[in-house]
C-alpha cells in the first residue's frame, strides 16, 4: 500500500468562541493538506472548547457545534479528519469524535468513560456510552452512525479512545476490543490538563498501548489556558508497536501545533524522521506552563496586564 501520512494537531481553543475555534480547525486542516497528510486527529471537543461547563446543558451549544461541523466537512477534501464535539441524542449529551473522509461523515464515536475527579466534572454534563452499542442520528437530513464504531479510511482501519477511555484498566478500555478486531490505528483526541510529570505518564501510556494492542497509536491534546481553570500541554504523541515515532514540542504559543509521521500499515515499517526534544527540567516545565497560561488569560479575557 505504501506509506500513509498521519498527524495530530494541538490547537488553542476557547469555550464558545465559535469563530476562533472554527478558524484554528480550518488552519490545522489546511496545514495538513499542504503537507499531504492523509489522516489528521484534532483534540477532544475542539469545536466548542472543553470548558463550556453548564452551557453544555443547553440545547443551543450542541446544535451550534453540529452546524459548524457541517461547515468544516466541506474543507475535508482529499483528507480524513477527526473532530471533537458534543452530540445530543434522545435528550442525553455525549462526548463525540466525528470522522470525516473526503467531505463525507463516516460516523461519530462516543466517549465511553467520563473523567470525574480532580478538576473534571464530565458526568454533570455527559452520559457515558455503552460499549458495543450503535445508534443512528440525523444531521441536516443525513443519517449518521453514532456510538461504538470502527472505520476504514485511506486503506487503514481506525478506532477511537477519547481521553479518559485510555486511562482505564486494560480489561475495560476500548483499545482491548479494538485490538481483537485488528484495528491498525487508534486515535485519541484528548483534553488533558498540565500537571507535574504527567507528560511522562502519557508517554508511557501511549507507547505501551501501541505495543500491547499491536497498533499505531496517535494522541492529540488541547493547548493553552482554555478558560482560566486549566492549562493544556498541547502534546501530540505518535507511537507504533512500543516505539515513539513522533512527538511535538509541548506548551507552544502557536494556535496550531501539528506533527506527523509516515507509516506503512501493510508492512509495519515507519519512515525515519528526527524527533522533537521534549525532556524538560521540572521547574522549567512549570515556568513554560505558567507563562503560556498568563498570556492566554490576558488575551482571552481582553485584560490590559497583570500585577504579580
Amino acid at each position: 500500500m505504501g506509506y500513509t501520512k498521519i498527524a495530530g494537531a494541538a490547537i488553542n481553543q476557547t469555550p464558545i468562541d465559535w469563530e476562533n475555534n472554527y478558524r484554528n480547525i480550518l488552519e490545522a486542516i489546511e496545514i495538513a493538506k499542504e503537507q499531504r497528510i492523509n489522516i489528521l486527529c484534532l483534540p477532544e471537543l475542539c469545536i466548542t472548547g472543553y470548558g463550556c461547563e453548564d452551557l453544555f446543558l443547553s440545547d443551543w451549544v450542541p446544535a451550534k457545534a453540529s452546524d459548524i461541523l457541517l461547515k468544516i466537512k466541506n474543507y475535508c477534501d482529499g483528507i480524513t479528519v477527526s473532530i471533537g464535539l458534543p452530540i445530543k441524542l434522545d435528550g442525553k449529551l455525549y462526548n463525540g469524535a466525528c470522522i470525516i473522509s473526503n467531505k463525507k461523515i463516516l460516523g461519530i464515536s462516543a466517549k465511553q468513560f467520563l473523567a470525574n475527579d480532580g478538576v473534571h466534572y464530565e458526568t454533570r454534563w455527559f452520559t457515558p456510552w455503552q460499549a458495543g452499542n450503535k445508534e443512528t442520528i440525523n444531521l441536516n437530513g443525513e443519517n449518521i452512525e453514532f456510538g461504538d464504531l470502527t472505520y476504514e479510511a485511506e486503506g487503514v482501519t481506525i478506532g477511537f479512545e477519547i481521553c479518559e477511555d485510555a486511562w482505564r484498566s486494560d480489561e475495560v478500555r476500548p483499545a482491548s476490543r479494538l485490538c481483537k478486531k485488528n484495528i491498525q490505528l487508534i486515535l485519541n483526541p484528548s483534553a488533558s490538563h498540565f500537571a507535574f510529570a504527567k507528560s511522562q505518564f502519557r508517554y508511557n501510556l501511549i507507547v505501551n498501548s501501541s505495543l500491547k494492542f499491536n497498533c499505531t497509536y496517535l494522541y492529540a491534546d488541547l493547548l493553552g489556558n482554555e478558560a482560566g481553570r486549566m492549562i493544556y500541554d498541547g502534546e501530540v504523541l505518535i507511537a507504533r508497536n512500543g516505539k515513539l515515532i513522533q512527538q511535538n514540542d509541548r506548551l507552544s504559543f502557536k494556535n496550531v501545533n501539528l506533527v506527523s509521521a509516515e507509516v506503512d500499515f501493510t508492512t509495519g515499517s515507519v519512515k525515519e524522521a528526527p524527533l522533537a526534544y521534549d525532556e524538560r527540567e521540572k521547574n522549567y516545565d512549570f515556568y513554560e506552563a505558567t507563562a503560556l497560561a498568563l498570556f492566554d488569560y490576558l488575551r482571552k479575557s481582553r485584560s490590559k496586564g497583570f500585577v504579580l
